[in-house]
C-alpha cells in the first residue's frame, strides 16, 4: 500500500505538498507568446489566459513540464464529473525559497476563479497526466518532479474544492501510465487501469513494479527486479505490443556505447518477459523504440550489419537499422529497416520488400555517396549523395530528391528508374534523432 506521509486533503488555499499538480485536457493554452496572436487562439483561451495572469504574482513565470508529450502551461478539465470545468497551472518565482507553485481555478458564470494554490517542493517539473488511475470514472492528476538527484511520482483527485494526494512520492526513473495515444493503460486486462514504475538502485539493478488502485489505496501487484545491470532506462513506452497484447517496453543502456530492449506483459498479475535473454535485442548503438510504422504496435531497433561489411572493423561500416515486433511467443517478426549517415543528419527509410535482398556497396564513402545495390545482380535501386550548392543548383528539379541539407551541402536520394513512383525510399519521422535522446 502506498500511502503519502504528507497528509492526504488539501483544502482551497495555500498548501505545501511534495509534488506539483497540474491540469490537462479539452482545452489547451500553449506558448504565451501563441497566445498573444488572435488567429491562434480563441476568445475563451484568451479570458482564461487573461485571468491566469493577474491570479499570478507579479514577478512570477509560467513554467512547463519536460515532458515532450504535453508542454502546454494551462490545462482544463472536469475533474470531478460535476459538469463544471477546472484549469490548472504551474508557475514559478525563482526569488523564493519554493520555486514552483500551482494554481486551479473553476470556470464560473463564463468566467474563472481560483479555488486553491499550493506550493511544489522539486526543482523542475518533469510531467504531469490526467486521466483515471483510480477507476471511480474521474480524471485525476498524475505528477512528476525532479528533486536533487531524484524524481518522485504523485497523484492527486480534486473533488469538492479539496485537493486529495492519493498516491506521494513514489521515487522513479521511469514512469508509463498511458500509451502512445495518450490513454491509460490496462496491462492486466481486467478493464482497470494500472501503471509501471521503473526505478534503478545504485548498482544498476533495476527493479520494474506494476501498481493498481485496490480498495481505496495504490497497491503494488507484482515487482520484478532485473538480474542484470543497466546504466539508464532512457526510454519508456506502454502499448501493443504484438497483435491484441498490451504492454510496455524498455530502451536501457548496458554502457556507454550499447543497449537493449525489454518488452513486458502481464499474465495472471505478474510481470512476464517476452524475450528469454537481453541478447535478443541487443545492439552497439542507442536506439529508439515506437510505433515505426503506424499500426498501432510498438518496435524496437537493432543495428545489422548489409552483406560484404562483416570484416570492416566497426567504425569503418555502414549499417541497416532494422526494426522488429515481438512475435506473441519467442522470436520476432521483421517490420522496416533504414539506412542513416553517422553524423545522424537523415534516416532513410528503405523498401520493407529490399530486406535481406540488397546490401550497401563497399566502395560507397561516408557523407560522400552511397550505393544500395540488389545482393544477386549488382543491380543499383538506389544513391545518396552529399552535393555543394553550387552542384545542387545544377541537379535539382531531376532525378535527385532532397533529403536534408547542412549549413554547406545538400543531401539527396534517387531511386533506379524500376523502381520510380513506388516509394521505394522515405525520410523517418526522426524518431531516433539523437538530440532526442540526449535532452
Amino acid at each position: 500500500m502506498l500511502n503519502s506521509r504528507w497528509g492526504r486533503c488539501v483544502a482551497a488555499g495555500s498548501m505545501a505538498v511534495l509534488l506539483g499538480a497540474v491540469l490537462s485536457g479539452c482545452t489547451v493554452i500553449s506558448d504565451p507568446k501563441l497566445l498573444m496572436k488572435p488567429p491562434m487562439m480563441s476568445t475563451d483561451k484568451e479570458k482564461l489566459y487573461n485571468i491566469v495572469q493577474k491570479e499570478t504574482p507579479p514577478e512570477s513565470k509560467l513554467i512547463r513540464p519536460k515532458d515532450m508529450s504535453n508542454t502546454s502551461m494551462i490545462r482544463v478539465e472536469d475533474l470531478n464529473g460535476d459538469g463544471i470545468r477546472e484549469a490548472s497551472v504551474f508557475y514559478e518565482t525563482p526569488n523564493e525559497n519554493v520555486r514552483i507553485h500551482g494554481m486551479i481555478l473553476e470556470e464560473q458564470g463564463g468566467s474563472w476563479v481560483k479555488k486553491l494554490t499550493f506550493d511544489v517542493p522539486g526543482n523542475e517539473l518533469e510531467s504531469f497526466k490526467v486521466m483515471d488511475i483510480t477507476n471511480d470514472g474521474n480524471p485525476d492528476i498524475v505528477v512528476g518532479v525532479s528533486l536533487q538527484d531524484q524524481k518522485a511520482l504523485t497523484a492527486y483527485s480534486y473533488k469538492g474544492g479539496v485537493l486529495e494526494q492519493v498516491l506521494g512520492g513514489v521515487p522513479y526513473n521511469q514512469v508509463i501510465i498511458d500509451d502512445m495515444q495518450g490513454d491509460a493503460l490496462d496491462l492486466s486486462g481486467d478493464g482497470k487501469s494500472d501503471f509501471v514504475v521503473v526505478s534503478l538502485n545504485a548498482s544498476g539493478f533495476a527493479t520494474i513494479a506494476l501498481y493498481q488502485y485496490q480498495d481505496d489505496s495504490f497497491k503494488e501487484i507484482d515487482k520484478v527486479v532485473t538480474d542484470y545491470t543497466v546504466k539508464e532506462v532512457y526510454n519508456a513506452l506502454g502499448g501493443e505490443i504484438t497483435d491484441g497484447k498490451m504492454g510496455i517496453v524498455l530502451d536501457a543502456d548496458l554502457d556507454d556505447r550499447s543497449s537493449f530492449t525489454q518488452i513486458m506483459y502481464v499474465q495472471d498479475n505478474k510481470l512476464v518477459s517476452a524475450f528469454k535473454s537481453p541478447d535478443q535485442t541487443y545492439r552497439d548503438d542507442k536506439i529508439l523504440s515506437g510505433d515505426v510504422n503506424n499500426d498501432g504496435i510498438i518496435e524496437f531497433g537493432l543495428k545489422e550489419t548489409p552483406k560484404g561489411w562483416e570484416h570492416y572493423v566497426f567504425d569503418s561500416r555502414m549499417w541497416f537499422y532494422t526494426f522488429y515486433q515481438w512475435d506473441g511467443k519467442e522470436g520476432k517478426k521483421f517490420v522496416s529497416f533504414q539506412f542513416r549517415d553517422d553524423a545522424d543528419l537523415f534516416h532513410l527509410n528503405l523498401k520493407p520488400e529490399w530486406y535481406g535482398k540488397i546490401t550497401i556497396d563497399t566502395k560507397s564513402e561516408k557523407e560522400k555517396y552511397i550505393r544500395f545495390k540488389m545482393i544477386k545482380t549488382d543491380e543499383t535501386v538506389a544513391e545518396v549523395k552529399y552535393f555543394t550548392f553550387s552542384q545542387w543548383d545544377l541537379e535539382k528539379g531531376k532525378s535527385w530528391k532532397e533529403i536534408t541539407r547542412t549549413k554547406d551541402r545538400v543531401i539527396a536520394s534517387r531511386v533506379a528508374q524500376a523502381e520510380a513512383g513506388k516509394d521505394a525510399l522515405s525520410k523517418t519521422s526522426q524518431l531516433n534523432r539523437k538530440e532526442e535522446l540526449n535532452e
